[in-house]
């Protein structure tokens, strides 16, 4: 019976560092042998030492035998109940129609980096549309099969990650570089002017939340009293714990869905007026600062309902979200826009008034690391693109800059 584990150099191979070892004997005392080849000495070396201990330990000799809809399954149960409900909306989506095209019963082990690149590509709508899938879309299925596989490869169902492109630099579609979606750029004079234009306080007070402090819509509209200190001009976006009477909120970290990242964010003089006056008449909602007594009465009667499992939402029933305060706005935003004379010339959200905020950051010189913390992103990657991105006011500052530098060499030449 072979216990061990073997290692050994082969020369002719591509892959030239094997490492081998034997499974359990079945009835008739046959072990089948499996194998890993690497191409450098010290991954094959460190693969040896940790397969060999493994086994000195009793770990299982045999692979998992897994099929795509037992990772599904598994997948679902151990990794998606942390995640929000869109994200879960989003990976079931993804494992649909991995289902779909390889089917339940495939083998993961099966799964090769061909069959990965192939699922990637062919990925077209859902609704039909011809329009082609765009790169965004393509790049979230392609890291919501990362996962998927990521899991797979830790619980010993596969070997390897077939979505992870290989280290050559040969085109393939698991190289996703997806472009950013355009979005409108509000400028200071253009947020003043629309701001000029909304009658009610509470909804000043709630731009002012997402352009002046850089909150999502979801924080702004969660936000109550105890959660701002007008005196030290901050604002305290923390987790609330859902009660009889008031939902839950639960702060989102960019790219991580299941982690909190709870944050304090300065507020601009400019904006505490309108804050200060939202606030006296909060006690009639809830404390919540942005919510009218009217909209505050929906929202508990919308909870109530969703409490009790029924569909309260016109058609089904699904979690809470942060968004369910909000109810109108984007609408109402774009006439405000409207009338200040702000001709839209890109897609526009209540999320570009964030972007917006980290634009003027970026362009006004504020560290990255700074403004990562104040937007309560996980890491800068996804804060440089504010800073990448060009605009008409980087061109111009450009320009100038070589205009100056210009000029004293000229000015120095003259001298000289």
């Amino acid at each position: 019976m072979y216990m061990s584990v073997t290692f050994h150099h082969e020369p002719r191979r591509r892959s030239c560092w094997i490492v081998r070892w034997h499974g359990e004997p079945d009835e008739n005392g046959k072990q089948r042998r499996y194998g890993r080849a690497f191409r450098h000495c010290h991954e094959a070396k460190a693969f040896f030492a940790d397969k060999q201990a493994l086994l000195n330990r009793g770990e299982r000799r045999d692979p998992i035998i897994a099929t795509l809809g037992e990772l599904v399954v598994d997948f679902a149960e151990a990794r998606l109940s942390g995640l929000s409900y869109a994200s879960q909306r989003g990976y079931r989506n993804t494992t649909d129609q991995l289902l779909r095209y390889f089917g339940s019963t495939r083998k993961v082990r099966d799964i090769r980096r061909r069959d990965a690149e192939a699922f990637i590509a062919t990925r077209k709508r859902c609704n039909g549309k011809p329009e082609a899938l765009s790169t965004w879309s393509k790049a979230r299925h392609l890291i919501h099969c990362r996962a998927l596989f990521a899991a797979a490869v830790s619980w010993d169902y596969a070997d390897e990650n077939p979505f992870c492109a290989s280290k050559d630099n040969g085109p393939s579609p698991l190289r996703l570089n997806p472009k950013g979606k355009p979005w409108q750029h509000i400028t200071p004079d253009e947020f003043r002017r629309m701001l000029a234009e909304a009658p009610c306080v509470q909804r000043r007070a709630a731009y002012w939340l997402m352009y002046g402090c850089g909150l999502r819509a979801g924080e702004a509209y969660n936000l109550q009293v105890c959660h701002i200190d007008l005196a030290k001009r901050r604002v305290h976006v923390v987790n609330r714990a859902g009660t009889e009477d008031i939902p839950p909120f639960t702060v989102k970290a960019e790219g991580q869905s299941s982690e909190s990242k709870e944050r304090t964010v300065p507020i601009p003089e400019a904006a505490l007026a309108d804050l200060t006056a939202a606030m006296r008449p909060a006690f009639k909602s809830g404390g919540f600062i942005i919510l009218t007594s009217d909209r505050f009465d929906v929202v508990q009667s919308n909870w109530q309902k969703s409490r009790a499992g029924k569909a309260w939402n016109g058609k089904f029933w699904r979690p809470w979200q942060n968004r369910d305060m909000i109810n109108n706005v984007l609408r109402d935003t774009k006439v405000f826009l409207r009338r200040a004379g702000v001709e839209l010339t890109a897609p526009f959200t209540l999320h570009s008034f964030r972007k917006s905020f980290a634009q003027n950051h970026a362009e006004a010189g504020t560290p990255p690391r700074t403004l990562a913390k104040l937007l309560g992103h996980a890491n800068t990657r996804v804060t440089m693109q504010f800073y990448n991105r060009v605009t008409d006011a980087n061109e111009r500052a450009a320009g100038e800059a070589m205009d100056r530098l210009l000029a004293q060499k000229e000015q120095a030449t003259n001298v000289s």
